[in-house]
């Protein structure tokens, strides 16, 4: 598995459909309040009810109950939670189907001194039921399950060929902002977490999810709200979880990213779930019940796209301190050579009409992720849009080096009916 992208989206896995025999299995978790009796005010009785709500939807989708591992109140502790993940990993084997549903107050605090992974400074922090005061020692906020360890056990399932669907109802980061409901964060400042110094420009769409991209199992990942955002509980569970629920039943999707569509379209109380986080294979059959279509044999057999793109390459990237600017022209869809962590933008010029922009990347190993939200970017008269990436040759998280080959970005324009009018393919090699 070689995913080529640190900072714009997490990477795709092998595209082998899963055996007759394989098992899915559930940790869900939702932590309604907290021990500390500092942290009483930010009971949040809605995350015991996400963990039902979650566990019907499974079941819908034909999950056993004796498969799930649900643990809420006062069992929501962090050694609770990582002896589920645990288990979890332990009964798992190659092509079985793994969930992870975290629900309650999330939170974000200082990165360690040079961690590449988080290029804005900041470690995504889902706080357990037993979580309390920031620790100046360690440095380290006491029952707070840190994103670097989320995705270390995500790459290790999918090491072992596991598939892993993630999901996250919390904020990542503490703020006060106008909405209805109670905002599912913790303001990092009633932790004791230091502000730190920020990171001007710097941008980590990766949240909880950090260094688990590689491996042989594919992946796929929601969340409420990405980095630095805000998830909202409107009393009775969180908004994002009641939309995920009714977009599963009563007609199961197709596939993730039809899911993540009826999501985006969901009522919930006061309005309706817009913009939320995706990343992985989003092209998966919903639960991973088969194969992922494959997007560059589709594109191959479009016209050219009605407008101008323009590839630009910086080595300046976040993943790397030295090196210079490198910027290099569109080459015209011919192999283009890479270097580790350069910085990858593609531009795309105003249509002459509204369409929607998919794209895809596929990695040597042939798994595919997004780079553009569930519903595609929007290009149109007056509006131009990008899509960017980070190319890395090893996965950050581990230092593991990634197998090498050709990758492809798959850009696919639909027009305003979703019919596929053209294509693009890019061609990128590690130098």
């Amino acid at each position: 598995m070689r995913p080529r992208f640190l900072l714009a989206a997490l990477a795709g896995a092998l595209l082998s459909a899963a055996p007759a025999a394989a098992e899915t299995r559930a940790v869900l978790v939702g932590v309604s309040h907290f021990s500390d009796p500092r942290l009483a005010a930010f009971a949040l009785p809605g995350a015991a009810r996400d963990v039902e709500r979650m566990a019907g939807a499974l079941a819908t989708l034909g999950v056993d109950r004796a498969a799930l591992t649900m643990l809420t109140g006062d069992g929501a502790t962090l050694a609770a939670i990582r002896a589920a993940l645990d288990r979890l990993a332990a009964a798992s084997a190659a092509g079985d189907r793994a969930v992870i549903f975290l629900s309650g107050h999330g939170t974000q605090a200082p990165a360690r001194t040079a961690d590449l992974i988080e290029p804005d400074g900041k470690d995504e922090l889902f706080l357990a039921a037993d979580a309390g005061a920031w620790d100046p020692r360690s440095r380290t906020v006491p029952g707070a399950l840190v994103d670097d360890e989320i995705g270390r056990r995500i790459g290790e399932l999918r090491a072992r060929g596991v598939d892993v669907w993630m999901v996250i109802d919390s904020c990542t980061g503490g703020g006060l902002l106008r909405g209805s409901g109670t905002p599912k964060a913790i303001p990092p400042a009633r932790l004791g977490i230091p502000a730190g110094a920020p990171l001007r420009g710097a941008v980590d769409p990766s949240g909880f999810v950090d260094g688990g991209l590689a491996g042989g199992g594919r992946l796929v990942a929601f969340a409420a709200a990405g980095p630095g955002a805000i998830a909202w509980d409107d009393g009775d569970g969180g908004a994002f979880t009641t939309a995920l629920a009714r977009a599963i039943a009563p007609d199961r999707p197709a596939s993730f990213a039809a899911l993540a569509a009826g999501i985006s379209g969901s009522p919930r109380r006061g309005g309706t779930i817009g913009a939320f986080w995706t990343a992985g294979d989003l092209s998966a059959p919903l639960l991973f019940d088969g194969r992922s279509p494959d997007m560059v044999d589709f594109a191959r057999a479009l016209p050219p796209l009605p407008f101008a793109t323009t590839l630009a390459i910086d080595r300046a990237g976040a993943c790397k301190a030295d090196g210079g600017n490198r910027p290099r022209s569109d080459g015209g869809g011919d192999l283009t050579l890479l270097l580790h962590c350069d910085h990858v933008r593609v531009d795309m010029a105003e249509p002459p009409q509204p369409l929607r922009i998919e794209a895809w990347y596929r990695d040597a190993a042939g798994g595919y992720t997004s780079l553009a939200p569930p519903l595609g970017l929007v290009v149109a008269p007056g509006r131009w849009a990008n899509v960017g990436f980070t190319f890395v040759t090893r996965d950050p998280g581990t230092g593991r080096e990634l197998p090498k080959g050709e990758e492809t970005l798959v850009l696919i324009a639909r027009d305003t009916d979703g019919k596929a009018i053209g294509a693009r393919l890019l061609r990128f090699r590690a130098a």
